[in-house]
């Protein structure tokens, strides 16, 4: 039925304050900016296409609650990736990245408004 995922849709309280948070700390680039409340972004590569909606009220999150998760591989190792969100004040759910079999390694951060990222890589 699906073959692919087209944008990932994140709805977040602050649209000024994601927009600083996944372009100037993940590193992604604005694409299209719609206005007060609308933009999508695109990673470096363009293989991730980010729609940010803003004006919603927050949501508990955490990792006892059910949630929708998205897994980012990283261009670097996930040692490197969780060291450089770590240096740039990243909210890190875990103490360092977690081996989950086969050479791969994983560990979860969130953006501003608690929304859970993970990253999945080798060491």
């Amino acid at each position: 039925m699906f073959r692919s995922i087209g944008s990932l849709a994140i709805y977040v309280t602050d649209l000024e304050r994601a927009k600083k948070f996944y372009t100037e700390i993940l590193g992604f680039k604005m694409r299209a900016d719609l206005g007060p409340t609308l933009c999508f972004l695109a990673s470096e590569s363009g293989d991730i296409d980010i729609y940010l909606e803003g004006g919603h009220k927050p949501s508990s999150v955490d990792n006892n609650t059910t949630r929708l998760s998205f897994f980012l591989h990283p261009e670097k190792s996930a040692a490197d990736t969780f060291n450089a969100l770590k240096n740039a004040g990243v909210k890190l759910l875990q103490s360092q990245p977690e081996p989950v079999g086969d050479d791969t390694y994983c560990f979860q951060f969130s953006d501003p408004d608690g929304n859970i990222i993970e990253v999945a890589g080798s060491l």
